[in-house]
């Protein structure tokens, strides 16, 4: 069942003389078809476009929240843009539309009809009619799992009525909209105060919470950014572009984290492009730490490894928690390369530089995360990795116990590891108890790559089920649709 409220808004009205809505008999002798919702006119090519995405998505049996979230977009949005109206959808957004439901360029070939049809009729009407705009660039949401799975969105935009309005208000139709400016020196201070504060704030929410209730915030600061970029130049653009880099790298984290790895290499390269222009050779340095961990996540281990090496190139303008975080991943990506004694090497080396940070919120740099504990929860991965389960489970077991409690991913990543150190040492109940504690907080905080791992758990224990601790993890896992 379609739960958008455009449906039942449409449910009642008729249809045009001659044909369903969109059809060229539709057309009056104005050339326009009226709005079914009011007296605005339409041009027949946009009602076309907007009638063949919803006939697609119909056909392909999808709601508007399953093809928000095939697109990226909002429900919200994509509902709109199955609404007849003078605004088009953007460019980008009926891009998306045309991939997520196979329609081989059609709808974009019929949104450029539509906008040349727009072009002719304000030719003809220049003298009268002002010029409109089309709709405002489409917010955009993370995709995220829920304890419904991962096929639910972030209800935190705004609803149909507010993007309409967004629309359809005077101040966009006579395109008197503004971008963020800032309006002296000393406003733009406070405004940069503010966003960093953000960022910290940001960044301990997803410590605590996890990627679904901090990804919203990011991208909202990353929009304010990318608006003050756009009017500034000189010292103070390079001063927004480099809390740009902080804001995409964090992008790129909490996809990553949620289950979007192409987003998350996206946004990687988006803080990159940010870093090398602002001459941020500490963001340079954490954007390739940052891939070597892509990388190492898709086994890729000559790249793990050589990133993690590039990113400690120039360690000496680095912050301590920095390069403790980038000896650890270079130690991940020996372990995966089987050399046990260089992996082990690195973790002692990483202790010299390692954070005190109990808050979560990144105040010692980037890195503030790896404290001792840290080190030796990935020292444990990293026995595990070679074949030493029993090492892993001691180390994980110890160090759990002292991981700050605001680390509360961390501590489900580690227990889901712990899960797997125990099936490699034939204690069955056990991995099925820890993997039992890490999967109520991987789902709370959308962290589909935790969930996948205890999936992955759960299928090595499927054979087990005639235990009970077993069977109640296996119940809980059903819980989550794929």
């Amino acid at each position: 069942m379609d739960d958008d409220p455009a449906e039942a808004g449409r449910a009642g009205t008729s249809p045009s003389p001659g044909g369903a809505v969109g059809t060229d008999t539709t057309e009056t002798t104005s050339g326009l078809i009226p709005h079914a919702g009011g007296s605005e006119d339409v041009e027949p090519a946009a009602a076309r476009l907007a009638e063949e995405i919803r006939r697609r998505r119909k056909a392909a049996g999808l709601s508007h929240a399953q093809l928000a979230v095939k697109t990226g977009y909002t429900r919200q949005y994509v509902s709109l843009a199955e609404r007849p109206r003078k605004g088009l959808p953007s460019v980008d957004l009926v891009r998306a539309l045309d991939r997520a439901l196979a329609a081989g360029g059609a709808l974009s070939a019929l949104r450029e009809l539509a906008e040349r049809a727009r072009q002719v009729r304000r030719g003809r009407d220049a003298a009268t009619e002002v010029a409109t705009p089309p709709m405002p660039a489409a917010p955009r949401l993370p995709r995220h799992p829920t304890t419904g799975g991962r096929e639910e969105l972030v209800e935190q935009m705004p609803t149909d009525e507010q993007l309409v309005d967004a629309v359809m208000t005077q101040e966009w139709s006579a395109g008197r909209h503004r971008r963020l400016v800032a309006s002296s020196p000393a406003h733009l201070d406070e405004i940069m105060a503010h966003l960093r504060d953000q960022w910290h704030a940001l960044v301990r929410t997803d410590n605590l919470l996890g990627p679904r209730f901090a990804i919203a915030g990011v991208l909202n600061q990353i929009a304010a950014i990318e608006e003050l970029c756009s009017s500034l130049r000189g010292q103070q653009r390079l001063a927004v572009v480099r809390l740009g880099a902080q804001y995409a790298e964090s992008a790129a984290w909490l996809y990553e984290d949620a289950g979007y790895v192409a987003k998350a290499r996206d946004w990687t390269s988006r803080a990159m492009e940010f870093a090398h222009e602002g001459d941020d050779g500490r963001m340079v340095a954490w954007t390739m730490f940052r891939r070597s961990q892509q990388a190492a996540a898709a086994l890729d281990v000559a790249r793990a490894i050589g990133f993690a090496q590039a990113a400690r190139r120039h360690e000496e303008r680095l912050a301590t928690p920095t390069r403790a975080a980038i000896r650890v991943q270079e130690a991940y990506g020996h372990a995966l390369d089987g050399d046990e004694h260089t992996a082990q090497t690195l973790l002692d080396e990483a202790h010299t530089w390692a954070a005190s940070d109990t808050k979560g919120d990144a105040h010692e740099g980037h890195g503030s995360y790896c404290t001792p504990s840290y080190i030796e929860i990935q020292r444990a991965n990293c026995w595990l990795t070679t074949g030493k389960p029993k090492k892993a489970i001691a180390l994980y077991e110890v160090s759990l116990g002292r991981l700050p409690v605001v680390y509360q991913r961390s501590r489900a990543a580690a227990l889901s590891r712990l899960a797997m150190a125990y099936i490699a040492d034939g204690q069955l109940e056990q991995a099925a108890s820890a993997a039992r504690t890490a999967l109520p907080v991987a789902r709370s905080g959308g962290s589909m790559r935790i969930i996948d791992e205890l999936k992955s758990v759960g299928r090595d224990l499927a054979p087990y089920r005639q235990l009970h601790a077993v069977a109640a993890l296996l119940g809980d896992l059903t819980d989550e649709r794929p």
